[in-house]
């Protein structure tokens, strides 16, 4: 009995050294690696920063662009993937060796086209040097229908060398689209609202930021529509425009004019307006997060019959977003 009980001893010791020097092999999950100077920092990216708080990221970016800053603040490396659509919960693996690490993320499709980025030197470039910028035209339009631009970033990520980590990083949309509806209410359309009697435009001074998330000095756009139509059987028409950020301290314009006459039948505090939508639930959030959180308007000028013009603008009914607004004042 005695010499079979020391021979389970040592077997039960050799196994633990066997399992403690496999330890030894693997420190990262999953991977096994000669150098083990770098482990796998697997990146998800999370899009809740909406009115309905759900993540939303997987259904809204067409590509993916990770930026690494060390923590002096320079740039190290950057990772580019464009194949979309994404799962839910997808990661990003990035190998980083141990330190600490700022995470920037951009997501636009079409990158360099519809949106243009400066390039980052590595050492010495900061996230105040990555320029983000909407294309624009010579006379500062834009006409182009634009898909999602989603910005986030996480700070102080810890890379210790000692295992793959998740790391979520909080992601915030900056484009808004706005559909636009004159509808005429009266019976036979008596207030011949046609496609082609109106110019529509959002004018604003959005469309250029860093990579740190701040919004720098631009020109005044127009964003003009991409898609616009004489609604059937309505009496109505309806447009649909575009416009970057919407900023409590800017300056954003909805104007719509007489295209025969050059005329402006409405020219209105753009913000004054939406945010009239906000909710009595939503009083806790401050005007720019409602502002950042929502991304669709709808706005429907009906119209009594009556023929199109500065004056009956003022008297009309306005909806947004299905709210009815009762006050609509022509100087805000």
């Amino acid at each position: 009995m005695v010499p079979h009980t020391l021979s389970r001893s040592r077997l039960l010791l050799y196994i633990g050294v066997m399992l403690l020097l496999s330890w030894s092999f693997v420190s990262c999950d999953k991977c096994i690696y000669e150098d083990l100077s770098t482990c796998p920092l697997r990146v998800q990216l999370r899009y809740d920063y909406n009115m309905q708080y759900v993540d939303r990221w997987h259904r809204e970016a067409e590509d993916v662009h990770l930026y690494i800053f060390d923590e002096a603040g320079h740039f190290v490396s950057d990772m580019i993937d464009a194949a979309a659509p994404y799962k839910e919960q997808q990661t990003f693996e990035l190998q980083l060796a141990p330190g600490n690490y700022t995470i920037m993320a951009l997501c636009g499709h079409r990158m360099g086209t519809l949106y243009e980025q400066s390039k980052l030197q590595v050492g010495t470039s900061t996230m105040k040097d990555l320029l983000v910028q909407i294309s624009r035209a010579e006379d500062k339009r834009i006409a182009a229908e634009l898909p999602p631009l989603l910005y986030g970033v996480s700070k102080d990520v810890q890379v210790l060398g000692d295992g793959s980590r998740l790391i979520v990083v909080p992601m915030a949309k900056w484009t808004n689209k706005i559909r636009l509806v004159m509808q005429d209410l009266s019976e036979g359309g008596k207030s011949n609202i046609k496609l082609d009697n109106y110019d529509f435009k959002i004018t604003a001074p959005n469309g250029r930021y860093n990579g740190a998330g701040e919004v720098l000095t631009d020109d005044v756009l127009t964003y003009t529509p991409y898609y616009a139509e004489q609604v059937k059987g309505t009496g109505g028409i309806a447009v649909e425009l575009n416009t970057l950020r919407l900023l409590t301290n800017q300056d954003q314009r909805l104007i719509i004019t007489e295209r025969a006459t050059g005329k402006e039948l409405l020219n209105v505090d753009l913000l004054s307006l939406l945010l009239q939508t906000k909710f009595y639930a939503n009083n806790k959030l401050s005007d720019q997060e409602f502002l950042d959180r929502e991304d669709r308007y709808a706005i429907i000028f009906a119209f009594d019959g009556r023929p199109v013009t500065q004056e009956t603008f003022l008297a009309v009914g306005v909806w947004i977003n299905g709210w009815l607004i009762r006050e609509q004042d022509h100087n805000i």
